[in-house]
């Protein structure tokens, strides 16, 4: 009598088989998911840096006082006095100023932060904020 023996189970090919199409599919999502991980991260920092602006709008109004928004060493500047952001490099080309009335002269802060450039747009006169998103 010859018995069969039936064995349950993946041989090696399958499983090398199974490892490799595993790969190939996380070799094409990482790259993606990580990008859109930056640029996720990137915008939580332009917002913050937003929020803190319309901040120094609403201050300049309601304890009537000039506000002059400026960049130096890659840092903002609000009348003279540098505020960080971390990873965050922030650009002023014309300083932007948020007059005691409520209205501001606009202007343009470029942020760049891990290598994605945004534009936080400060339009006049009434100092409306717009979060836009540069081309490379």
């Amino acid at each position: 009598m010859n018995y069969v023996r039936e064995e349950k189970g993946f041989t090696i090919i399958e499983l090398l088989i199974v490892i490799i199409l595993i790969g190939m599919v996380l070799s094409v999502v990482m790259p993606v998911s990580y990008g859109m991980y930056a640029n996720y991260n990137a915008s939580l920092r332009a917002e913050e840096i937003m929020t803190y602006v319309s901040g120094l709008r609403r201050e300049a109004f309601l304890y009537s006082e000039r506000k002059i928004l400026s960049s130096q060493d890659d840092d903002l500047t609000v009348n003279g006095n540098k505020k960080t952001f971390n990873g965050v490099k922030v650009v002023i080309s014309e300083p932007i100023v948020f007059f005691s009335n409520g209205t501001s002269s606009g202007g343009v802060i470029v942020l760049n932060a891990d290598d994605i450039m945004q534009s936080l747009i400060v339009k006049a006169p009434l100092g409306d904020l717009f979060l836009e998103r540069n081309s490379r």
